[in-house]
């Protein structure tokens, strides 16, 4: 600050001091100004010479101070300091903020989730690409959620590419989960909750409504399913790699209980299935019974006949099927997990299920015929037979080798695969 003032003040000492007989403009300067300036000019050296004082007394103290400081320093480092002992563990426990256990189990909880969905996330990729499914590929699969005793991984983010490889557009849904079958050797990726966008143009899956006043910029969907079906593959390296994702009940290869005899019960459905074709239904009969959990018969086949050539049109694969008497008369056949094929064409089924109807059975004779889900199974349990396996590779009558004979043309038969 002294520096700034004297540097103020030669600028004002810088004003040139005009002869007492100059003339300009305005003419000759009055003695009076002239004395007037130089007494000005006085005080401003005068205040100059303090000033300069009061900066070289300044400059001394600091340079004091500074030779002060040293000494005292260098008198420090004459001093030898002696070595503390360390303190005991208790007190540096004591320091140490305790941590909520319940906190720590979230966090750890948290760590496993997000690990897991990194799992998630490269077994999807690596399956996908096993089964050529070029034109989808994955960004984002979220993280692991529970709904419903369902598990889905979610949000979703993919690229959506050529046949070259170039990108076309994106994919964003809000849920990711799998629809696994054993009997169809069949796995379906369904999409929920999402939309594609390809050319800035964003439209939501099948079923799909944008949410009504949604703020400007956002675009959220409400419902809507897509789905990719993949046709004629190994369902186990997906179930293995993805359990939380598929139906609990295929984590478990026990498709019978041991309750029922097998064999008796294809039979009886052998024998229904024809009574309701002879009173004008539609002529399907049992190909594969896998066995009997619960209320459900599982891993089945059926296969819908010409009633003319006696070929079979339709073919029905499913892990599990319900038998149940309808109200209004009739008997229906729910089917869960599975696909149906005419011809070469293989669809998966709508949401999962499917259902037979049989509108001219005779439900008493049903009833009566002691099948899963109608009645209890019988006191003591059932021999162990070959149909657990599949259908009887048995000797028989031309009925049954004509049965065997479409159950291995059905399960031999490799189904094109919907990409």
């Amino acid at each position: 600050m002294i520096a700034a003032t004297l540097l103020s003040l030669v600028a004002a000492l810088q004003v040139p001091a005009e002869p007492v007989g100059s003339t300009d403009g305005a003419g000759p300067v009055p003695t009076s100004e002239l004395d007037r300036l130089r007494e000005r000019e006085r005080q401003l050296l005068k205040q100059i010479g303090v000033l300069e004082a009061e900066l070289r007394a300044e400059r001394a103290r600091s340079l004091a101070r500074q030779e002060e400081w040293i000494v005292f320093t260098r008198l420090l480092q004459g001093f030898e300091v002696p070595s503390l002992p360390q303190p005991p563990e208790f007190i540096a426990e004591a320091l140490v903020d305790p941590r909520d256990p319940a906190a720590e189990a979230l966090e750890r909880a948290e760590a496993e989730r997000r690990g897991r969905g990194r799992q998630v996330a490269a077994a999807l990729k690596t399956l996908l690409k096993a089964e050529s499914v070029r034109g989808f590929d994955l960004l984002e699969v979220g993280l692991l959620h529970e709904h419903e005793g369902r598990t889905w991984t979610g949000p979703v983010i993919a690229r959506l590419v050529d046949e070259r490889g170039r990108m076309v557009g994106m994919l964003k849904a809000a849920r990711l989960r799998l629809e696994v079958s054993r009997s169809a050797r069949s796995v379906s990726v369904l999409l929920e909750e999402g939309y594609e966008s390809r050319g800035g143009v964003r439209r939501p899956f099948e079923g799909g409504a944008v949410v009504p006043g949604a703020p400007r910029g956002a675009y959220q969907i409400r419902g809507g399913r897509q789905r990719i079906y993949l046709g004629a593959v190994d369902p186990e390296p997906w179930v293995e790699a993805l359990p939380e994702l598929v139906d609990p009940m295929l984590l478990s290869r026990a498709n019978d209980d041991g309750l029922w005899d097998l064999k008796e019960l294809r039979v009886q459905l052998v024998r229904l299935l024809h009574e309701a074709a002879q009173a004008g239904d539609s002529r399907w009969r049992l190909i594969g019974l896998g066995g009997v959990r619960g209320r459900e018969l599982r891993d089945v086949q059926f296969a819908e006949l010409n009633p003319v050539t006696g070929r079979a049109e339709r073919r029905v694969f499913a892990d599990s099927v319900r038998v149940l008497i309808r109200r209004g008369g009739g008997v229906e056949l729910q089917f869960e997990g599975g696909s149906v094929r005419r011809g070469s064409r293989v669809a998966p089924f709508l949401a999962g299920k499917y259902r037979i109807v049989l509108p001219r059975a005779n439900a008493s004779e049903w009833e009566r015929a002691a099948l899963p889900g109608l009645s209890a199974p019988p006191l003591r349990p059932a021999i162990p037979s070959r149909g657990a396996e599949g259908p009887s590779a048995g000797p028989g009558s031309g009925a049954q080798e004509a049965e065997e004979l479409d159950s291995e043309e059905i399960v031999g038969e490799q189904a094109a695969p919907v990409r």
